[in-house]
């Protein structure tokens, strides 16, 4: 199997492999509201779906059980976006954060669908300081009820994990970037946070070769995957140890992630989760060493490389897992009264997806209108 850098057919394909908790799913969905906008610069988003890349995934990564979904709803997915990139005379953006994670075998996999063409690798990042922090939360949004203090002492050790599968940026351009030419390889650096929307997606632009100033990325819709508090988290992963695995995937998702999460915890506030200092120093180091590798591959970089690079933050740590028992309980609280003003509303049916467990089938209006909104959202 070969992927080339040059081709003489128009055909271009760019594979956005994540990582993620760095932007993906803002730009994946900026993608797809600008669609239009960006097919007449000749560029597109794989599928006629915007879950036809979370279901290419899956089938590549071979993680149907994880996602509850069926080898019959999804297999065959990657070959039909692939030869959709085939057809489309132009740039092709196959773009999923858990692609990035891939085993050698599943990358060969993908790459052989695309044998022949220009393809280009896309991955965006940010310091992995904050990547700990989100990484963390967004397992306990799926489900997982681990500890911050056991989630970090997993990520010291830098070793083959869950954490550094989806992070480690050196070990996903081993896999990915075999094949490739240097220059077909492309590094997004997240922007600090607090920075402009539209310094990530200008980035993102200029990488996969489109003029992204002449597209306002942000929108009006509530944001994706938005980030709780650290005593939010602390009951959510609370309800996850409760559940102990009673409502499985997709049901999760669309229920607790989506919105009692997304939704419900979403709407409070309390100060965010962050690294711990120790570790931030071990990460610091590890980023020089990336960064340095990144330079001397030749890879083309789009943005500050020294953004990559974790810095303490100033004022004192607060440990996530010793959250105020009294913070938990009014947090808990104004969660269960919120969900409560939702059922007491007349009941709707709503149908479910393929598969969809019971427990998410009779729902109050207002709960109803959430459980649409998710639907009709990122399905990863």
């Amino acid at each position: 199997m070969s992927v080339t850098g040059t081709t003489e057919r128009a055909q271009r394909v760019v594979l956005h492999v994540g990582t993620p908790k760095s932007g993906t799913t803002f730009l994946q969905r900026a993608l797809w509201r600008n669609r239009d906008e960006l097919e007449a610069m000749g560029v597109i988003a794989a599928g006629t779906r915007h879950y036809d890349m979370f279901h290419a995934a899956i089938e590549l990564r071979q993680s149907h059980d994880f996602w509850g979904r069926s080898p019959e709803q999804i297999d065959g997915t990657w070959d039909r976006l692939c030869e959709g990139a085939r057809a489309f005379p132009g740039t092709t953006v196959m773009s999923h954060e858990l692609l990035g994670a891939a085993r050698r075998e599943q990358v060969d996999r993908g790459l052989a669908a695309l044998d022949g063409l220009d393809v280009h690798l896309v991955v965006s990042a940010r310091d992995l300081a904050r990547q700990v922090a989100s990484d963390w939360q967004e397992r306990v949004k799926n489900g997982n009820p681990v500890t911050f203090a056991d989630f970090c002492a997993n990520v010291g050790l830098e070793r083959q994990n869950g954490f550094w599968r989806n992070q480690h940026l050196i070990g996903i351009l081993d896999r990915w970037a075999r094949a490739l030419p240097p220059d077909n390889v492309h590094l997004v650096v997240g922007p600090p946070s607090g920075a402009a929307p539209d310094v990530l997606w200008r980035r993102f632009g200029d990488a996969v070769g489109f003029d992204a100033s002449a597209i306002d990325p942000t929108t009006d819709e509530p944001k994706a995957n938005q980030t709780l508090g650290a005593v939010q988290v602390a009951v959510l992963r609370r309800v996850n140890e409760e559940l102990g695995g009673r409502i499985p995937q997709p049901a999760y998702s669309k229920v607790v992630k989506r919105v009692f999460a997304q939704s419900i915890l979403a709407g409070q506030s309390s100060a965010p989760a962050q690294c711990p200092p120790e570790l931030v120093g071990r990460l610091a180091e590890i980023a020089v060493r990336q960064n340095a590798r990144f330079v001397k591959r030749g890879y083309r970089i789009h943005g500050d490389l020294e953004e990559l690079v974790p810095v303490t933050p100033d004022g004192p740590w607060i440990d996530p897992d010793a959250v105020a028992p009294e913070l938990e309980a009014s947090a808990a609280v104004s969660a269960i009264c919120e969900l409560l003003v939702d059922r007491a509303e007349p009941d709707t049916v709503v149908e479910p997806e393929p598969g969809l467990v019971p427990t998410a089938r009779r729902v109050g209006g207002r709960l109803r209108r959430r459980l649409a909104r998710a639907q009709a959202g990122d399905a990863s």
